[in-house]
């Protein structure tokens, strides 16, 4: 799927949301800042209005002026402007308030990910890890598994594997302002040497993983040639060598010589 055809479904997505929201009449529904409502009081249309929330959670009526009204759940909010026009404006007034427009809230998903960017929250609140990540196309190539970290709103960070996700903590429920970073793996770019009588010699690239075994590099510089001493397998780390008898080592797959970026391998050349 491309990019933007994923923008494009998501912009879909984000519209059918509101269209579902605009639909439920519920007092329990708690208001948000953007959230467009309108008030209607019976028998006084002068006092008809539409607004929309600021970030303050405040929003400005006719008579009564600015009242906040953001985290109050549309039946509070009610309440307590049918109080202010009751105190010194009308008697016994028939407040109806309705929200017109649900601000769509969204969570980050950014890094290492195929199609990063913003996933909207779905009015019923219950968007989890597994699915954010699942939204934007899953881990990207070079992503570092093991270093997923999740920070929330309020700046606290919690660390999670991509195995951790696809289990239990994948149901970890996400709130708007959260953000999912996945980093990029620390042995991108990364690469150790194989020299002398093989089929490729130069650089080899370790796995996003990190698992580069004395066995697997010298396979994919190309293997020993016919010239090579397989007995004498030096490895040049940071100055300090170590001799190997590659025939050994590669008998004892249970065992492997694990290599580390900036490993010089050298094969030795058989002595006629």
């Amino acid at each position: 799927m491309s990019f933007p055809l994923l923008q494009r479904l998501m912009l879909l997505f984000v519209c059918v949301l509101g269209t579902v929201r605009a639909g439920t009449d519920d007092g329990s529904y708690v208001l948000h800042p953007n959230d467009t409502i309108r008030l209607a009081v019976f028998g006084e249309p002068d006092l008809a209005v539409q607004v929309r929330i600021l970030k303050t959670g405040q929003a400005s009526f006719p008579l009564i002026g600015s009242v906040e009204v953001g985290g109050l759940s549309v039946s509070a909010a009610t309440a307590k402007i049918r109080e202010l026009y009751d105190k010194d404006y009308l008697v016994d007034p028939k407040v109806t308030l309705t929200v017109d427009e649900y601000a769509t809230e969204f969570i980050s998903v950014i890094g290492a990910v195929k199609n990063p960017g913003q996933v909207p929250i779905p009015m019923s609140g219950n968007l989890d890890l597994a699915s954010a990540v699942a939204t934007v196309g899953g881990l990207a190539d070079n992503a570092d598994s093991n270093n997923i970290q999740l920070v929330r709103a309020n700046g606290s960070t919690t660390s999670f594997s991509k195995s951790a996700i696809e289990g239990a903590s994948g149901r970890t429920r996400l709130s708007s302002g959260d953000r999912v970073i996945v980093n990029q793996s620390s042995y991108v770019g990364k690469t150790a040497t194989v020299l002398g009588p093989v089929g490729k010699p130069g650089p080899v690239a370790f796995p996003v993983n990190g698992h580069l075994d004395l066995v697997n590099a010298i396979a994919l510089a190309g293997g020993l040639t016919e010239l090579a001493n397989p007995k004498k397998v030096s490895i040049n780390r940071k100055g300090k060598v170590i001799v190997l008898d590659y025939r050994e080592v590669s008998q004892r797959g249970d065992r492997p010589f694990l290599l580390q970026p900036d490993d010089v391998v050298t094969v030795a050349e058989r002595m006629f």
